[in-house]
């Protein structure tokens, strides 16, 4: 699975480079309150990694007092977390998730391992 190139951000941690994005339009589940997941997958390709960040967006902007913007600084401690976790980033196969300190494999249901 690869993720479109288009408004990619790039972030280099522990010497590899990234590409993470966050969608201009609120997808349906952030709309409902769902926590709102960026993308992140290595330069090179391989799997994806989606990180929940822990709050979500609702229509007209952010709620529960959330940021009101993700920058690289909030994201790179969450790359570095899924690494040791175990995500290996350049091996391909099924997208995983990072949600509440522990790799989901089964993302379509939010089962941990």
């Amino acid at each position: 699975m690869a993720i479109s190139l288009k408004g990619m951000r790039k972030i280099t941690v522990n010497g590899e480079v990234f590409l993470w994005k966050i969608r201009k339009k609120i997808s349906h589940n952030e709309a409902h309150n769902e926590d709102q997941a960026i993308p992140v997958q290595h330069i090179s390709g391989g799997q994806v990694l989606f990180i929940s960040v822990g709050f979500t967006r609702a229509y007209g902007g952010y709620i529960n007092e959330s940021p009101e913007s993700v920058t690289p600084e909030m994201i790179r401690p969450l790359i570095e977390q899924a690494i040791q976790l175990g995500w290996n980033y350049q091996e391909s196969g099924n997208a995983i998730r990072l949600t509440h300190d522990s790799l989901v494999r089964d993302t379509k249901y939010g089962l941990p391992d």
